[in-house]
């Protein structure tokens, strides 16, 4: 995806952690196992930094990893 596709909240969160978005997701939702809703709110706080009033929500989280094609079959098991 280029940049001219990115929404404003896309931007936002590639602007305030310097990263890709793809990557950034892929660690916080498949390595670090993170649920949708940990990750709207932990990008939410990052990008408060550049707007104050912006959010991410747990449903353009959930867009993002389907436009990434990122699933939970993507995460390692868990041994119990």
């Amino acid at each position: 995806m280029n940049d001219r596709r990115k929404s404003h909240a896309q931007l936002l969160v590639q602007t305030s952690t310097r990263r890709d978005l793809e990557e950034l997701l892929r660690e916080l939702y498949v390595a670090k196992r993170h649920s949708q809703q940990e990750i709207a709110d932990a990008l939410t706080a990052q990008i408060r930094s550049i707007d104050p009033d912006a959010t991410i929500s747990r449903s353009a989280v959930k867009l993002w990893l389907g436009e990434y094609r990122i699933t939970r079959d993507d995460r390692p098991a868990v041994a119990l």
